[in-house]
């Protein structure tokens, strides 16, 4: 009997995993950012691909391996070329990007340290059409220059089509000529989902105990 209760614990903590690993919304992403030094430009754009203002994308917990932003830098208007409507924020107390406007664009200076790190929080709505983007960039100083061997420059895409997210759905791109490696992607389980597995592995715990006893 023991043995049953522990397979169907076992069961039910694999469902909760499968279930978070394909509803995760949030995500932690890190970049070792060693072979760099000095200041540095972190840049973030969200594409509206499906016309309808329905998506956010909130990044936060940012952490710099011994570097630091650069404090009054940040711009949400790429220098003036865009409204800057839908951008807030900073590396510091965190940045967030709404679609209301076809490119919504994010940029600071920082000092480079040993890793670059953060959370990254979005929602996956899809119109219809072409889903919406979501791009980060790592550039020199001058922004004349995006690390990543991919064309556009972007170190990770990530398209909003409304289908489970996990680590897998995003494009990561290292950058050879700098040394850089892709950056590493984890998934982070909603704070719900903990609360859920906790739930399930003390009332397996609880009537196992009950079990024995009898």
């Amino acid at each position: 009997m023991q043995r049953l209760v522990r397979a169907a614990a076992l069961g039910g903590l694999f469902v909760v995993l499968s279930a978070g690993a394909a509803l995760a919304a949030s995500f932690t992403v890190t970049l070792d950012t060693s072979p760099l030094s000095g200041p540095q430009i972190l840049a973030f754009g969200l594409t509206d691909g499906d016309g309808a203002v329905d998506n956010t994308v909130i990044l936060s917990d940012f952490g710099f391996g011994g570097g630091a932003a650069i404090a009054g830098t940040e711009d949400c208007t790429l220098g003036g070329t865009l409204s800057g409507l839908g951008c807030s924020g900073n590396l510091t107390s965190g940045a967030s990007l709404s679609d209301v406007d076809f490119l919504t664009f994010f940029l600071q200076q920082f000092t480079a340290g040993a890793s670059l790190s953060f959370t990254l929080s979005t929602t996956n709505n899809f119109a219809s059409g072409f889903p919406d983007e979501f791009a980060m960039y790592v550039c020199d100083i001058s922004f004349s220059i995006c690390y990543s061997n991919d064309p556009t420059g972007a170190m990770l895409h990530l398209d909003l089509t409304g289908q489970p997210l996990s680590s897998s759905s995003f494009v990561l791109n290292g950058a050879t000529d700098q040394r850089l490696t892709a950056p590493v992607v984890t998934a982070v389980p909603e704070p719900g989902l903990f609360l859920l597995m906790c739930t399930a592995i003390t009332g397996a715990a609880l009537r196992s105990r009950r079990l024995r006893r009898r």
